[in-house]
Protein backbone atom coordinates (compact mmCIF):
# COMPACT_ATOMS: atom_id res chain seq x y z
CA UNK A 1 0.00 0.00 0.00
CA UNK A 2 1.39 3.48 -0.92
CA UNK A 3 2.02 6.13 1.67
CA UNK A 4 -0.59 8.64 0.87
CA UNK A 5 -3.27 6.01 0.98
CA UNK A 6 -1.86 4.81 4.42
CA UNK A 7 -1.35 8.23 5.86
CA UNK A 8 -4.78 9.21 5.19
CA UNK A 9 -6.33 6.51 7.63
CA UNK A 10 -5.10 9.19 10.31
CA UNK A 11 -8.17 10.58 12.58
CA UNK A 12 -8.08 12.12 15.32
CA UNK A 13 -10.20 10.36 18.00
CA UNK A 14 -12.64 11.21 20.42
CA UNK A 15 -12.92 7.74 22.69
CA UNK A 16 -10.23 4.97 22.41
CA UNK A 17 -11.76 1.31 23.14
CA UNK A 18 -10.95 -0.20 26.58
CA UNK A 19 -9.12 -3.08 24.79
CA UNK A 20 -5.17 -1.72 25.37
CA UNK A 21 -2.76 -2.66 22.57
CA UNK A 22 0.22 -4.86 23.91
CA UNK A 23 2.87 -2.91 25.31
CA UNK A 24 5.37 -4.49 23.48
CA UNK A 25 4.05 -3.33 20.63
CA UNK A 26 3.60 0.20 22.17
CA UNK A 27 7.55 -0.27 22.61
CA UNK A 28 8.39 -1.60 19.10
CA UNK A 29 6.54 1.54 17.67
CA UNK A 30 8.29 4.08 20.19
CA UNK A 31 11.64 2.20 18.97
CA UNK A 32 10.87 2.57 15.75
CA UNK A 33 10.16 6.14 15.78
CA UNK A 34 13.16 6.80 17.70
CA UNK A 35 15.23 5.30 14.83
CA UNK A 36 14.07 7.11 12.05
CA UNK A 37 13.78 10.86 13.68
CA UNK A 38 16.84 13.06 12.88
CA UNK A 39 18.03 15.79 15.66
CA UNK A 40 20.42 18.13 15.53
CA UNK A 41 23.49 17.29 16.23
CA UNK A 42 22.47 14.33 17.62
CA UNK A 43 20.79 15.44 20.73
CA UNK A 44 17.26 14.54 20.91
CA UNK A 45 16.83 16.91 23.67
CA UNK A 46 12.79 15.90 24.98
CA UNK A 47 11.97 13.22 26.88
CA UNK A 48 8.90 11.25 25.68
CA UNK A 49 7.07 10.35 28.78
CA UNK A 50 4.63 7.15 28.38
CA UNK A 51 1.36 6.75 30.83
CA UNK A 52 0.43 3.66 29.90
CA UNK A 53 -3.60 1.56 31.13
CA UNK A 54 -2.17 1.50 34.85
CA UNK A 55 -1.45 5.10 35.50
CA UNK A 56 -4.98 6.39 35.11
CA UNK A 57 -4.48 8.91 37.56
CA UNK A 58 -1.73 11.08 36.13
CA UNK A 59 -3.99 10.71 32.98
CA UNK A 60 -6.87 12.18 34.98
CA UNK A 61 -4.31 15.13 35.85
CA UNK A 62 -3.68 15.70 32.65
CA UNK A 63 -7.20 16.10 31.33
CA UNK A 64 -7.54 18.20 34.18
CA UNK A 65 -4.84 20.95 33.16
CA UNK A 66 -6.36 20.30 29.54
CA UNK A 67 -9.73 21.70 30.57
CA UNK A 68 -8.27 24.15 32.80
CA UNK A 69 -6.08 25.56 30.47
CA UNK A 70 -9.48 25.71 27.96
CA UNK A 71 -11.07 27.62 30.31
CA UNK A 72 -8.27 30.41 30.95
CA UNK A 73 -7.89 31.04 27.73
CA UNK A 74 -11.72 31.74 27.20
CA UNK A 75 -11.88 33.92 30.07
CA UNK A 76 -8.36 35.93 28.84
CA UNK A 77 -9.20 36.36 25.05
CA UNK A 78 -12.68 37.44 25.77
CA UNK A 79 -12.90 38.66 29.19
CA UNK A 80 -16.36 38.77 30.51
CA UNK A 81 -17.97 37.41 27.82
CA UNK A 82 -20.80 34.56 28.08
CA UNK A 83 -18.89 33.07 24.53
CA UNK A 84 -18.69 29.18 24.68
CA UNK A 85 -17.00 27.86 22.08
CA UNK A 86 -18.12 24.11 22.30
CA UNK A 87 -21.59 25.18 23.62
CA UNK A 88 -23.25 22.08 25.04
CA UNK A 89 -19.93 20.09 24.77
CA UNK A 90 -18.27 22.57 27.07
CA UNK A 91 -19.22 23.32 30.70
CA UNK A 92 -18.45 26.47 33.18
CA UNK A 93 -15.09 23.99 34.39
CA UNK A 94 -14.11 23.68 30.66
CA UNK A 95 -14.77 20.39 30.52
CA UNK A 96 -14.30 19.41 26.98
CA UNK A 97 -15.41 15.85 25.72
CA UNK A 98 -12.92 16.90 22.82
CA UNK A 99 -10.16 15.99 25.40
CA UNK A 100 -11.85 12.91 26.63
CA UNK A 101 -9.20 10.89 24.40
CA UNK A 102 -6.74 12.00 27.15
CA UNK A 103 -8.35 9.67 29.64
CA UNK A 104 -9.71 6.88 27.57
CA UNK A 105 -6.77 6.18 25.81
CA UNK A 106 -4.40 3.19 26.90
CA UNK A 107 -1.35 4.60 25.92
CA UNK A 108 -0.71 8.79 26.92
CA UNK A 109 2.53 10.62 25.90
CA UNK A 110 3.67 13.78 27.43
CA UNK A 111 6.50 14.85 25.61
CA UNK A 112 8.78 17.71 27.59
CA UNK A 113 12.27 19.22 26.75
CA UNK A 114 14.66 17.19 28.36
CA UNK A 115 18.86 18.25 29.10
CA UNK A 116 20.88 16.04 27.35
CA UNK A 117 24.66 15.68 27.15
CA UNK A 118 25.23 14.32 23.41
CA UNK A 119 27.52 11.68 22.50
CA UNK A 120 31.28 11.77 22.42
CA UNK A 121 31.99 13.81 19.82
CA UNK A 122 30.10 16.56 21.10
CA UNK A 123 31.26 15.90 24.75
CA UNK A 124 35.30 16.38 22.97
CA UNK A 125 33.74 19.37 21.41
CA UNK A 126 33.06 20.88 24.87
CA UNK A 127 36.28 20.21 26.04
CA UNK A 128 37.50 22.01 23.65
CA UNK A 129 35.64 25.30 23.55
CA UNK A 130 32.26 24.87 21.85
CA UNK A 131 28.86 25.29 23.84
CA UNK A 132 25.56 23.51 23.04
CA UNK A 133 22.21 24.89 24.40
CA UNK A 134 20.70 21.30 24.59
CA UNK A 135 23.49 20.93 27.85
CA UNK A 136 22.09 23.37 29.94
CA UNK A 137 18.50 23.39 31.48
CA UNK A 138 18.70 27.47 31.77
CA UNK A 139 19.45 27.33 27.96
CA UNK A 140 16.16 25.19 27.32
CA UNK A 141 13.58 28.02 26.34
CA UNK A 142 15.90 29.34 23.74
CA UNK A 143 15.88 26.05 21.55
CA UNK A 144 11.98 25.26 22.39
CA UNK A 145 11.14 26.40 18.80
CA UNK A 146 13.30 23.79 17.77
CA UNK A 147 12.92 21.14 19.69
CA UNK A 148 9.09 21.32 19.21
CA UNK A 149 9.76 21.06 15.48
CA UNK A 150 11.82 17.59 16.20
CA UNK A 151 9.01 16.69 18.63
CA UNK A 152 6.62 17.38 15.25
CA UNK A 153 8.73 14.60 13.61
CA UNK A 154 8.61 12.50 16.40
CA UNK A 155 4.87 12.29 16.71
CA UNK A 156 4.71 12.07 12.55
CA UNK A 157 6.33 9.05 12.53
CA UNK A 158 5.18 7.38 15.57
CA UNK A 159 1.47 8.25 14.15
CA UNK A 160 2.57 5.99 10.71
CA UNK A 161 3.85 3.49 12.25
CA UNK A 162 1.03 3.04 14.45
CA UNK A 163 -1.36 3.20 11.85
CA UNK A 164 0.71 0.76 9.60
CA UNK A 165 -0.13 -1.50 12.88
CA UNK A 166 -3.14 -0.83 13.56
CA UNK A 167 -3.29 1.68 16.16
CA UNK A 168 -4.84 4.86 16.30
CA UNK A 169 -2.77 8.14 17.64
CA UNK A 170 -3.92 12.31 18.28
CA UNK A 171 -1.80 14.96 19.45
CA UNK A 172 -3.19 18.10 21.52
CA UNK A 173 -1.47 21.01 22.37
CA UNK A 174 -3.78 22.65 24.98
CA UNK A 175 -2.45 22.56 28.14
CA UNK A 176 -0.51 24.82 30.24
CA UNK A 177 2.76 25.63 29.18
CA UNK A 178 3.91 26.71 32.92
CA UNK A 179 6.02 24.13 34.18
CA UNK A 180 4.71 24.75 38.22
CA UNK A 181 1.23 23.71 36.28
CA UNK A 182 3.33 20.00 36.68
CA UNK A 183 4.12 19.72 39.96
CA UNK A 184 2.37 16.81 40.71
CA UNK A 185 3.53 14.83 38.18
CA UNK A 186 7.67 14.76 39.26
CA UNK A 187 8.56 13.52 36.34
CA UNK A 188 7.71 16.44 34.76
CA UNK A 189 11.03 18.45 34.90
CA UNK A 190 10.96 20.81 31.79
CA UNK A 191 8.61 22.34 29.85
CA UNK A 192 5.81 20.19 28.09
CA UNK A 193 5.92 20.37 24.30
CA UNK A 194 3.11 17.97 23.38
CA UNK A 195 0.32 15.79 24.00
CA UNK A 196 -0.11 12.71 21.95
CA UNK A 197 -1.99 9.51 22.89
CA UNK A 198 -2.65 5.87 21.26
CA UNK A 199 -4.47 2.99 21.15
CA UNK A 200 -7.82 1.36 19.24
CA UNK A 201 -10.57 3.71 18.27
CA UNK A 202 -14.14 3.39 19.65
CA UNK A 203 -14.93 7.01 17.80
CA UNK A 204 -13.52 9.36 16.06
CA UNK A 205 -13.96 12.71 15.96
CA UNK A 206 -15.05 13.14 12.10
CA UNK A 207 -17.70 9.96 13.63
CA UNK A 208 -18.86 12.03 16.54
CA UNK A 209 -19.24 15.34 14.35
CA UNK A 210 -21.30 13.13 11.86
CA UNK A 211 -23.26 11.67 14.03
CA UNK A 212 -24.57 14.88 16.00
CA UNK A 213 -24.29 17.66 13.54
CA UNK A 214 -24.27 16.88 9.69
CA UNK A 215 -23.20 20.80 8.95
CA UNK A 216 -20.14 20.65 11.40
CA UNK A 217 -18.98 17.83 9.91
CA UNK A 218 -19.16 19.15 6.07
CA UNK A 219 -17.75 22.45 7.01
CA UNK A 220 -14.47 21.18 9.39
CA UNK A 221 -12.51 20.88 6.32
CA UNK A 222 -8.39 21.92 6.26
CA UNK A 223 -7.56 25.42 3.88
CA UNK A 224 -7.24 23.87 -0.23
CA UNK A 225 -3.63 23.26 -1.04
CA UNK A 226 -2.75 26.75 -3.07
CA UNK A 227 -3.31 28.36 0.24
CA UNK A 228 -0.45 27.00 2.02
CA UNK A 229 1.63 25.60 -0.59
CA UNK A 230 3.06 29.10 -2.14
CA UNK A 231 5.29 28.92 -5.42
CA UNK A 232 7.40 31.79 -5.17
Amino acid sequence: MDQLTELSKRRHIMTFSDVAPAKKLIEELLWKAWKVTPSKNNFMPYQVNVLGPDKQAEKVSVWNKSKKNKKKTNETMIPGSEFNEFKEWDDQDGTNIYFDHLTSAPYLLVITQRVEMGNAMYQKNVKEGDYYEQMHADALPSIARGTSIEVGMFAANLTAFAIEAGIDASTILCFPADIEEWTDLPWVEHDVLLLMSLGNCKESRREFMARTNQVLHKEDLKPEPESVINWV
